[in-house]
């Protein structure tokens, strides 16, 4: 992640249960919880089984635990986005979400509240799956439109998502700078 030292997967594997959480939490949207569980299925081969543990991890909570873990996901351009963690503050800014225009701060703002009300949780979207505001904006306004079973299946897939780029973002190999 972007300032922070890089680990390696054998760091990981090798590392205590709170060095391991520790490692762990940015990769999912401040669920502690989840990177518990998802240590004990250690080691890792790689990056991508790190991402593939997590994607189980997210499978398997049931209903209430995957709302619980929604729940703690930040809406699109929120109010106070000094509220965010750091991951979600790059990927909301790369789309200018950390400060948008008025126009896209009052529509989001309406959106997230229709969508609060509608399903209990703020909406989750895979930003890194998308060019401009524009696009995220019509994906916002489609899934309003889906069932509580069709959003909760949609935002589980969004969260396992963000957790893959985030985690294959912290295990980059680190290019040597030339000399």
């Amino acid at each position: 992640m972007p300032g922070e030292e890089r680990v390696d997967i054998s760091d990981l594997n090798h590392a205590d249960a709170a060095a391991a959480i520790a490692i762990i939490v940015p990769l999912i949207e401040r669920g502690p919880n989840l990177a518990m569980r998802v240590i004990k299925r250690r080691p890792f081969a790689d990056p991508n089984a790190l991402a593939a543990a997590i994607r189980t991890e997210i499978l398997e909570l049931d209903d209430d635990e995957l709302v619980a873990l929604f729940r703690r996901h930040p809406e699109l351009a929120p109010a106070a986005p000094d509220t965010m963690t750091a991951e979600s503050r790059q990927e909301q800014g790369r789309l200018g979400l950390a400060a948008p225009v008025a126009e896209v701060r009052e529509r989001l703002a309406e959106l997230n509240t229709r969508y609060t009300r509608k399903f209990g949780f703020p909406f989750i979207i895979a930003l890194h799956r998308h060019d401009d505001i524009s696009s995220v904006i019509a994906e916002f306004e489609r899934r309003l439109g889906g069932t509580m079973d069709s959003e909760m299946a949609a935002a589980r897939e969004e969260v396992a998502s963000v957790s893959r780029m985030r985690v294959l973002a912290a295990f980059a190999p680190v290019e040597a700078t030339p000399a």
